[in-house]
């Protein structure tokens, strides 16, 4: 049951081949809402994305062998981003990695971003201070956890906790 007295917020977070810019490119985007709604895929490296950090490979756990077996082609992730997102904000907690990421993934795919990224520091202004303080307790006993649907779902659980 949806409730309608909960402000909508979406967070987005991503896993990366690496976090070496230009070269490093999304290999697994998710999101969250703070009304239930989340979507997460794995993403198969463009042809001309060949960077690969085994270092961010033993953080996240996603090995280019999976990406090549389970992700979804670039333009199918860029459309299904746009198709979901709408031209919401979107908030990620690491705004300059994940705005480049997002940016090559729809370099890539030749598509426009219909959606914009905003950092969730933005959204910390907006809180009480009660509020602002059941946020960050929430996401102290829930640390990341590096794989992006878990990371973005931390995000919408933390600020409907807070609320609440």
């Amino acid at each position: 049951m949806i409730d309608l007295n909960v402000a909508l917020y979406t967070f987005l977070d991503i896993e990366a081949s690496g976090l070496d810019q230009p070269n490093s490119y999304p290999i697994e985007i998710a999101w969250s809402d703070t009304l239930g709604n989340q979507d997460a895929f794995l993403i198969q490296p463009a042809s001309c994305w060949v960077h690969w950090d085994e270092r961010a490979e033993a953080v996240h756990g996603i090995s280019r062998e999976i990406l090549l077996g389970n992700g979804i082609p670039v333009r199918e992730a860029a459309e299904r981003l746009n198709e979901s997102l709408g031209v919401e904000t979107i908030y990620c907690d690491a705004i300059d990695f994940d705005g480049f990421w997002m940016s090559r993934l729809f370099a890539a795919a030749g598509q426009e971003m219909t959606f914009f990224l905003a950092s969730v520091f933005d959204l910390y202004a907006e809180l009480t201070s009660d509020q602002l303080t059941t946020l960050l307790a929430h996401l102290r006993e829930n640390p990341s956890t590096h794989r992006a649907l878990a990371d973005a779902y931390r995000y919408s659980g933390a600020f409907l906790k807070a609320l609440r």
